[in-house]
């Protein structure tokens, strides 16, 4: 049981950490890209996947229109569209790969990473 309090004592703290990171800017910038886009793609790769899944629900919930990216139902992507691209290194290829691609289609591009440097 105390490992267990430990470790969600752990992942608080990291989530609160997390916060001072953050640009309020570029946060009101991501929102209104997925506000006025037709659909919203995300993608992401193991433990990215599921936060990708998880965020294209909680969009879906809110009335966005949201695909994750290689599933069957999903669309082609458009320039009207975006894509959010998950990736802890910033730099696994099947994500990059999809960016790119979208990228070339003329949408936008939202990246979520934890190094602001990919």
């Amino acid at each position: 049981m105390e490992l267990m309090k430990s470790s969600i004592k752990a992942i608080i703290g990291n989530i609160v950490s997390a916060e001072e990171f953050l640009d309020e800017e570029e946060l009101d910038k991501f929102e209104n890209i997925i506000i006025e886009s037709k659909n919203v793609f995300v993608t992401g790769a193991g433990r990215s996947g599921l936060a990708a899944k998880a965020f294209a629900m909680r969009l879906m919930h809110l009335g966005v229109s949201a695909y994750v990216v290689g599933e069957t139902i999903s669309p082609a992507i458009y320039e009207d569209d975006c894509i959010v691209a998950i990736s802890g290194s910033g730099e696994t290829n099947t994500i990059v790969s999809a960016a790119t691609i979208a990228k070339k289609r003329g949408s936008k591009v939202l990246a979520v990473t934890s190094y602001t440097e990919s």
